[in-house]
């Protein structure tokens, strides 16, 4: 245990002492820093106010709702337009949120707790996972594949470490990399959130759609669980890269296709899945798990739970492809 935590710092340390390492993490800091600070500008520009009117009868109004959403999403169900049935996710969400608002009495917030401008704005944007996952794809390449074409693997190899301990350090290694650029983010992002709108509604709570239900949490809880989504997905390309890297032994195959998937892979197997059901059952179709909290299933029959077992058998393949590539195969 003493050796595998002594690698890890090694690998650690081999990975911050990359230039490139330092530079995706001041990238980060700055694409967040601008973000919310565009945000701000465009909420001042176009004078959206910070706390909303709302109306005394907001009951009769979400009820009024519903007796829109409910036949809608019936028509969705019943309909052979695989296009129209995209949105039964989505509908099924609001319609659940409304009912769960009638039937507890929870009156709509008129201003935004600082939990819950976070986690929107995150949701409206979709980027910083995307990008987080981009650099750590950049990281974990250069980590294990690059360690082969520059020739130092064969330095590893030759001190007394197990192969597998080796190439779990640098797995671990990668993994916290980008729980540092997650973190960072995180709280760069509440910070200039608090500072732009205030730190209001720290102990607010928001309802979670697990797919199939409502639960009334602490904001701070969502806010947390969609963070930490976004986190799964990321280590799901993480972990496809570290495959790639063992398998081909070539940064740039590596690299390549895990961005290649990572920016179009899903909108494809997503696209793919209108016409054919099965295809849900594809990678990465349903690797952005924080949509399905955030907006509703896109693909019609899927859930929460359903991505992340998915995903979870997809990431063992690859996990299991990277070890025995990196065991087996001659370096």
């Amino acid at each position: 245990m003493r050796t595998f935590f002594t690698l890890v710092s090694i690998e650690n340390t081999k990975l911050w002492k990359r230039l490139s390492t330092k530079v995706m993490l001041i990238i980060m800091i700055v694409i967040v820093i601008a973000a919310t600070s565009g945000y701000k500008f465009y909420n001042v520009s176009n004078n959206i106010p910070n706390i909303a009117k709302v109306s005394e009868s907001w009951q009769q109004d979400l009820q009024q709702e519903l007796t829109v959403e409910k036949p809608k999403l019936q028509a969705m169900e019943n309909s052979t337009d695989k296009t129209v049935r995209l949105l039964i996710g989505v509908t099924k969400k609001a319609i659940a949120e409304n009912e769960f608002r009638i039937n507890n009495n929870i009156k709509p917030e008129s201003s935004k707790s600082v939990w819950t401008r976070v986690t929107d704005f995150t949701a409206k944007i979709d980027l910083y996972d995307k990008i987080i996952a981009l650099f750590v794809i950049i990281a974990c390449a250069a980590t294990v594949a690059g360690e082969f074409s520059e020739g130092t693997i064969k330095m590893m190899i030759s001190r007394p470490y197990k192969r597998h301990e080796i190439i779990t350090a640098k797995l671990a290694a990668t993994i916290l990399y980008g729980l540092s650029l997650s973190v960072t983010t995180f709280v760069l992002n509440f910070i200039f959130m608090g500072i732009y709108f205030g730190f209001t509604g720290m102990d607010a709570k928001e309802m979670l759609w697990t797919s199939s239900t409502i639960l009334y949490v602490p904001a701070v809880l969502k806010t947390l669980i969609v963070f930490g989504l976004d986190f799964l997905e990321i280590i799901v390309y993480v972990l496809l890269t570290f495959a790639l890297s063992a398998i081909f032994r070539s940064r740039s195959i590596a690299t390549g296709f895990s961005l290649f998937l990572l920016l179009v892979g899903g909108s494809i197997v997503q696209i793919l899945s209108i016409y054919f059901a099965w295809c849900k059952y594809l990678p990465f179709g349903v690797a952005d798990f924080a949509n399905f909290v955030n907006i509703g299933a896109l693909i019609d029959g899927t859930t929460l739970s359903f991505a992340l077992i998915v995903m979870g058998i997809y990431s063992s393949i690859f996990c299991f492809a990277g070890y025995w590539a990196f065991i087996k195969k001659d370096i």
